[in-house]
């Protein structure tokens, strides 16, 4: 008598997570939604062109990289689809059919983030590293890569938190992004160290040499604060779907 084998539940986990990531990132990938963060990449490109002919081209870059890419589009790109994750799948009536699935809890948050990234990484990284290479600043393109993953990761377990939470997480998450990330955070001294932003951006400052009062973090915690923001996020959003009341 032939003995049947079951199939073992880490395998069967990492299928349900693949499949609610495609199923996330196929609703993520809208034309609308392409060609608004690509279009937005494009700018950095061209603000690099006029960045080439500055007396200083490296720190001019550098400049653009962290205040218009790292501390605008970026954050914006993030939060934009991070926050719809959950959103649409309220909207389309299939929330309801993933929570009253046998799935462990975690893969929902997990697949949102990770949707989140693959699209934001390639168009708003990709234009940044153009942007250094068109304006000369070859010795960025390293640092751009790494500071773009660590933020997204960073704002993306946020803001996928903040879908779960809130009800409009959007507007909140504009209030964070323009109100704290780019004003109270850069004008007012000590309040950078609470700027999500800042530790990214000093990656960027550090290989550029150049000195910059709102990115002037230490290499370690450049890195290990954006993890462990991620990390805090991604907790949240799990125990707010653990708890959820889905109608």
């Amino acid at each position: 008598m032939s003995e049947v084998v079951a199939p073992s539940r880490p395998r069967r986990a990492r299928s349900t997570l693949a499949t609610i990531y495609g199923l996330l990132l196929r609703m993520q990938v809208t034309p609308l939604r392409v060609a608004g963060i690509a279009a937005l990449g494009a700018v950095a490109v061209a603000l690099a062109l006029a960045a080439r002919s500055a007396d200083d081209p490296l720190r001019s870059t550098t400049e653009v990289a962290l205040g218009y890419g790292l501390g605008f589009v970026l954050p914006l790109a993030t939060l934009w689809l991070a926050t719809s994750c959950v959103g649409e799948l309220v909207e389309d009536e299939l929330l309801v059919y993933l929570w009253l699935k046998p799935v462990p809890r975690w893969q929902l948050p997990a697949a949102a983030v990770a949707a989140t990234g693959t699209v934001v990484v390639p168009l708003v990284a990709v234009p940044l590293v153009v942007a250094a290479l068109v304006a000369g600043a070859e010795k960025l393109v390293g640092a751009l890569l790494l500071a773009s993953l660590l933020a997204v990761v960073a704002y993306a377990g946020l803001f996928v938190a903040a879908g779960l939470w809130f009800r409009r997480a959007l507007w909140f998450g504009l209030l964070y992004v323009l109100v704290w990330e780019n004003g109270l955070a850069r004008g007012i001294a000590g309040v950078g160290r609470l700027s999500v932003a800042s530790y990214a951006q000093s990656v960027v400052a550090d290989a550029a040499g150049v000195s910059i009062d709102y990115a002037s973090r230490s290499p370690e915690a450049s890195v290990l604060v954006p993890l462990a923001v991620a990390g805090a996020g991604f907790a949240l959003a799990v125990l707010r779907y653990r708890r959820a009341e889905i109608d």
